[in-house]
């Protein structure tokens, strides 16, 4: 009995490099059907049947299969699918929130992700290509991260301007490392606001786009992973987010897989039959009730209860974890920059450098040539109080950076000169000329090594270990001084300073002093003569010459000339404003030079030699120098003087009146009289009476004790 061989061929796929040959229809080989075989003529002539060994399979042929079963069994999702993102982006969106504080972190994250998903949204509904799509997404970063992430730097709150494009420029790679180091919540500063922002645009936009345009739900949700890890890792160490959020958002994730999963295989016709593996087509399927219909509310029903059993493992789970914790993110790994602000200003030392210990020798230099000045501090912000040092603006002010040994960016210099600090408060490592390198010897050496920073915009440099006597050679370069000759061709940089609570009258008190000058040169020349020549010089804590820069203090300087008395630091903190107020970019330096400057050589530098003054940046980093302060032997006459000893008119006095005829007393005594008072200068018995019987009072009670026991005895 012949066995029925009328069955439907199984479909195969072909080579594209297969195509192009042409082979007539052969019987399959049963041992093997994918190669059949064809007949053989021998030389002959006769047929002799013989088996073929099978072609071989280019590596191009291999991708180009592997890119058609990408293309086969995955079809595009939906737009709607973007909208399940953007719920699941919700989670990360909001742990970027407490390490920024105010809603700074929440909404740069969240217009990063509604900008990325509208990205991808466009980009797959008009088929955009790779290059198209990355120049979207650059030209979205610096058009809407003004009003995303730097809205205090933006024109009107929104508009992007030169310096927040160079903020997004530079903040591309230095926001990250802000964003760790800045101590929370760094809302107040405008850089690491990039962070989420850029997480929030690339990330999306690579999730919408693997999502919703090559059709994988479970491999766009990588990116959504990503950036829940990103503002874990940037976050803080005290959880914020409870646990039982965080299962919920797990749990909906898992959901969004299972639901993606069944949507592509109804579009793709594919129906996995209850009870045995296969596959049909999608005729089957569509258009009537089947098997399929059944499946698909199966893999509902299986997502609705896994979100129901998340939500019920994490409810018990988040009461008995509690919700508080702590964890280890990228901020525990780091070490913190240098917090320059919690330092007192080095100014508020320089009275008592210049007053209690001007005759102490403070600094020793091996070689301080001619004209060059010892730096120790760099100042360039007023708070109404002090002057101090600002922190890291990044806009080339970096401020103090831990180094080893080399300052990094600097050419190696051609002098080596060892310096000793004697009797210095504070953390401050005086420098000199512009260092290249900073070696510390001594006892104490290691430690202050370890704690070198250096700040290479006031150039500057500070040690976190111990304080006292330091010693360390400085090998450094010395340049002349900048003449007005060099400056008169070059602009000043405009201020970047960000002053409070500046003194009244300061800006009337500039235009009027620079009210004739041409250049910018001219009004900084203008402002230090005239502080140099109406100043008077007083160091004296008396009423005329207060210590400090406070506000009132300043205001009382520019109420008159007659009051325009005080030292460095009044003097060059009045200048420096000025100058700010004019637009002008000054600091203010603390160091120390002998009197009358130097002249080369070793030199030991006393109490008295410290100084002050002002320096003016020019265009290529050229800084001037301004003293402002008067010359120290001009000196107020606050003194009043004292009278002179005037000698009275001798002047010819009355006659004295006539005494009268003394009364002789009786020669009888009343015996009931009352006896003669003494005279005041009588010896007082009744007060020596007092304190006697008073002494005895006390001596008695032992005395009579002792006398009890020894007659006991």
């Amino acid at each position: 009995m012949s066995k029925n061989t009328n069955t439907k061929p199984r479909a195969q796929r072909i080579d594209p490099q297969d195509e192009a040959v042409a082979a007539p229809p052969v019987k399959a080989d049963p041992r093997s059907p994918n190669h059949p075989t064809q007949p053989h003529v021998s030389s002959g002539g006769g047929p002799r049947s013989e088996e073929h060994p099978p072609k071989s399979r280019t590596t191009r042929s291999r991708l180009l299969t592997i890119t058609q079963r990408f293309a086969t069994f995955r079809t595009r999702m939906p737009m709607w699918s973007l909208l399940v993102l953007a719920l699941l982006f919700v989670g990360p969106v909001a742990a970027f929130e407490p390490v920024f504080g105010g809603g700074v972190g929440a909404i740069a994250a969240g217009a990063g992700v509604v900008c990325g998903l509208t990205i991808a949204a466009a980009s797959t509904k008009w088929r955009w290509d790779s290059i198209t799509t990355v120049l979207v997404v650059l030209a979205t970063y610096f058009l809407l991260g003004s009003a995303a992430a730097l809205r205090s730097e933006a024109l009107f709150g929104f508009l992007p301007t030169g310096k927040t494009l160079q903020v997004m420029v530079l903040g591309s790679f230095r926001a990250w490392k802000d964003l760790l180091t800045l101590t929370a919540p760094v809302s107040a500063y405008s850089g690491p606001g990039l962070v989420p922002w850029m997480s929030g645009l690339v990330l999306s936009v690579l999730s919408g786009l693997i999502t919703a345009r090559a059709g994988r739900a479970m491999a766009g949700s990588i990116p959504l992973v990503a950036m829940g890890g990103i503002s874990v890792f940037f976050g803080l160490s005290a959880k914020p987010l409870p646990v039982w959020a965080v299962l919920i958002w797990w749990g909906l994730l898992a959901a969004w897989w299972a639901v993606a999963a069944q949507y592509q295989r109804i579009t793709l016709g594919q129906d996995v039959l209850v009870g045995r593996s296969g596959a049909t087509g999608a005729e089957n399927t569509l258009g009537r009730s089947s098997r399929s219909t059944v499946y698909v509310g199966t893999r509902v029903l299986g997502a609705t209860l896994m979100l129901a059993i998340s939500i019920g493992v994490a409810l018990p789970g988040a009461s008995y974890l509690g919700s508080s914790g702590t964890r280890i993110v990228g901020r525990d790994l780091v070490e913190p920059p240098l917090d320059i602000q919690a330092y007192p200003s080095p100014m508020a030392s320089f009275r008592h450098y210049t007053t209690d210990l001007k005759d102490e020798t403070l600094l020793t230099v091996s070689n301080l040539p001619e004209n060059q000045r010892v730096r120790i501090a760099a100042m360039d912000v007023y708070d109404g109080t002090t002057f101090g040092m600002s922190e890291n603006r990044g806009d080339g002010h970096s401020g103090y950076i831990p180094v080893e040994t080399t300052i990094p960016g600097r050419a190696e210099g051609d002098s080596t000169v060892t310096v000793s600090a004697i009797g210095m408060s504070g953390p401050w490592v005086p420098v000199l000329g512009t260092p290249s390198q900073i070696t510390f010897v001594g006892a104490d050496s290691a430690g202050q090594q370890d704690g070198l920073f250096v700040d290479t915009w006031g150039n500057a440099a500070l040690t976190t270990g111990r304080a006292g006597t330091m010693t360390y050679d400085v090998r450094t370069s010395f340049t002349d001084p900048v003449r007005d000759e060099d400056l008169a061709s070059l602009a000043v940089m405009p201020n970047t300073s960000k002053d409070t609570n500046v003194p009244e009258g300061i800006a009337a008190k500039a235009t009027d002093l620079t009210q004739n000058a041409s250049t910018s040169l001219a009004a900084a020349r203008a402002i230090e003569h005239y502080l140099s020549t109406n100043g008077f010089y007083l160091n004296e804590n008396t009423q005329y010459s207060r210590p400090g820069v406070r506000t009132d203090r300043l205001q009382r300087m520019l109420s008159g000339d007659e009051n325009l008395i005080g030292d460095d630091q009044q003097y060059t903190a009045l200048m420096a404003l000025m100058l700010h107020e004019l637009g002008i970019n000054a600091r203010v330096v603390m160091g120390a030079y002998p009197e009358g400057g130097s002249q080369g050589g070793a030199a030991s530098l006393r109490g008295s030699d410290i100084r002050a003054w002002v320096e003016v940046e020019f265009a290529g980093g050229i800084w001037a120098v301004f003293d402002p302060t008067p010359p120290r032997d001009h000196t107020p006459q606050t003194q009043v003087p004292k009278p002179r000893s005037v000698p009275r008119p001798q002047v010819l006095q009355p006659p004295d009146p006539p005494e009268a005829p003394a009364e002789l007393p009786p020669t009888t005594r009343d015996q009931n009289a009352d006896p003669v008072k003494h005279p005041d200068g009588a010896f007082p018995w009744g007060v020596v009476a007092g304190i006697a019987g008073g002494i005895l009072l006390i001596l008695v009670p032992p005395l009579a004790i002792l006398a009890y026991k020894a007659a006991r005895r």
